[in-house]
């Protein structure tokens, strides 16, 4: 939800109802755990109503003798007994309750977090170039957090405080109820007090995350890009950019917490007020001799107690409101359209020829990439995909693994519409090699293995020997066991490049696309990574998009994309 403006708003309650009902089932298995914590949250508020009473017996016992130097020890030691008992069952149950909240958060949090994260690979590929990664980790680690509070600790924390302020009045009417009335007149104040503070800092919140969100984005791609940075010297200009939004984000912070310690020093006030005026008419009515100084002590024991949960409350507020503002900006996250793996027919394979027919693109941002292709790409050939820059070489590859569907036309494998397919089972049979060295941290074997769960070493070590890696390997000290650096990095282009070669081959699928594997490497590097596509390519439908000579790859066919509407593409065959 946007924020608009600076001014208060109201939380508005189906807001709180859609956050819980969305996320309420991470609760689910943990009933008894549940129950444990409401029955120890009344306890400890019992347990609070019972203190002040120790206390008030002694001051009643003692005045109410003629002489207090008469008045036996054994009653004073029973009541200073439960005055140590008392607190020692409350320290209990509190560290109980601590614990089974503590233990009810983690497992609702790492469940939340799991579907977010599952989520967020769902997603179509067109959300997420709609989103930067920092916010959507921002989305998925702090925000979530703040959802567990809003559904476990804060609603518990209201009934154990609400059940306080209950029991308290109660017990304070049934004492002295014309006391507890002058106790009241502070109350409708501080109930506005709370909601116009919880209202405004819900709009401080929720843009305080949107600013963290955009901070997160910046902070990861300014690392992604720290040798670009260092190389343009532009680590001043980009520090100074980032301090520029922290402060920002620091401004949004500072407003929620103003508005909060605005609201604690009125509460204050108000408190002492009350207090002032149960002690006035509190002593005058002990000076008539209609109430005893035990239950004086007692009237201003529980006027504090009454205050102290509205206090509290004001904090809990303030939390929900944050709570609240997180919660939906997961829940339009959670809103957006994903894909749906198990949605079409059973695909057993992907054999037979490849037809575009009068496909078109434009991405969301208005950018055409194709129009109007038509092209047949024979079963098992390999085809070099040519043109200038923005022709939709890439998207062409990109249409093909149903990473984004096309805006006009259909594209058709052995006759059947891809989007008729299982989307699961359609891209197993797909082998893609991106244009950007993509590499996970972890060894060489790790990565390579990402190719297909459960492949064995056998099948790794022929995946490794097609992507001609076996010399690369037998330099390294630790072989296919050797630890990666972020990215890659501790490998060169060439190498790299056969390692995500060896991951494509693991595979065993029926198309294998190759987004421009050979550029960016040296003469040397691209004959051996153009034999080591060779050699993955046997017996697969192959697209390779490429800049360059063909003889580095020798394709059976080649195919020239064009800024202008084609007529229907034929293919060209390529000498030997």
């Amino acid at each position: 939800m946007k924020v608009r403006s600076r001014h208060p708003i109201a939380i508005d309650p189906s807001d709180l109802r859609r956050a819980f009902t969305t996320f309420r089932p991470a609760l689910r298995g943990q009933r008894a755990r549940i129950v444990a914590a409401v029955a120890l949250a009344l306890t400890v508020t019992g347990l609070e109503l019972v203190k002040p009473w120790p206390v008030t017996l002694v001051i009643d016992h003692l005045v109410g003798a003629d002489d207090p130097s008469t008045v036996g020890l054994t009653p004073i030691v029973v009541f200073a007994a439960v005055a140590v008992a008392v607190p020692t069952l409350l320290g209990l149950a509190n560290e109980r309750l601590q614990l089974v909240v503590a233990r009810v958060s983690r497992k609702a949090t790492v469940r939340i977090r799991s579907d977010v994260f599952e989520h967020i690979h769902r997603l179509e590929l067109r959300e997420h170039q709609q989103h930067y990664s920092g916010d959507l980790l921002v989305r998925l680690m702090g925000d979530v957090n703040m959802i567990r509070d809003l559904l476990f600790p804060s609603w518990l924390n209201l009934l154990s405080r609400g059940s306080m302020l209950v029991g308290g009045a109660i017990v304070f009417a049934l004492v002295d109820w014309r006391l507890f009335c002058v106790a009241m007149i502070p109350l409708p104040l501080l109930w506005v007090s709370l909601d116009r503070t919880s209202s405004a800092v819900k709009a401080a919140a929720g843009r305080q995350r949107r600013k963290e969100g955009a901070i997160a984005a910046h902070a990861a791609e300014s690392i992604r890009q720290v040798g670009l940075i260092k190389a343009f010297a532009a680590e001043s200009r980009t520090t100074e950019q980032f301090r520029n939004d922290a402060r920002s984000a620091e401004r949004a912070t500072m407003a929620a917490a103003r508005h909060a310690a605005r609201m604690g020093r009125l509460t204050e006030v108000l408190t002492g007020a009350g207090v002032a005026l149960v002690l006035v008419l509190g002593a005058m009515r002990t000076r008539a001799g209609l109430l005893t100084p035990g239950q004086l002590v007692l009237a201003i024991s529980y006027t504090r107690m009454m205050y102290k949960p509205i206090r509290k409350l004001t904090g809990e507020g303030a939390r929900v409101a944050k709570a609240t503002a997180s919660a939906l900006r997961v829940l339009d996250l959670l809103e957006q359209p994903t894909e749906d793996p198990d949605d079409g027919v059973p695909v057993e394979n992907l054999d037979g020829d490849i037809d575009f027919v009068d496909v078109g693109h434009v991405y969301h941002d208005g950018r055409a990439a194709l129009d109007g292709l038509c092209l047949r790409i024979p079963d098992g050939s390999l085809v070099a995909v040519v043109g200038d820059n923005g022709t939709g070489k890439s998207t062409l590859l990109s249409l093909l693994l149903r990473l984004h569907r096309p805006t006009a036309g259909r594209i058709f494998i052995g006759g059947t519409p891809i989007d008729d397919y299982r989307l699961g089972a359609y891209r197993d049979h797909m082998s893609y090699v991106p244009q950007e060295l993509a590499l996970f941290g972890g060894t060489i074997r790790e990565n390579i293995a990402f190719g297909r769960a459960g492949a064995g070493d056998d099948e790794i070590a022929a995946a490794v020997d097609a992507a001609l890696l076996t010399p690369v390997l037998d330099r390294l000290p630790d072989g296919l066991d050797t630890l990666l650096d972020e990215d890659g990095a501790s490998l060169s282009g060439g190498q790299a490049r056969r390692v995500m070669l060896a991951r494509a081959a693991l595979r065993d699928s029926s198309v294998l696309l190759l987004d421009e594997p050979l550029t960016g490497l040296d003469p040397l590097a691209r004959r051996t990574v153009g034999r080591a596509i060779a050699n993955i390519a046997r017996g697969r439908t192959t697209l390779v998009v490429h800049h360059g000579d063909l003889a580095e790859l020798r394709p059976d066919y080649r195919v020239e994309l064009t800024h202008s509407r084609p007529e229907p593409r034929t293919l060209r065959a390529v000498a030997p």
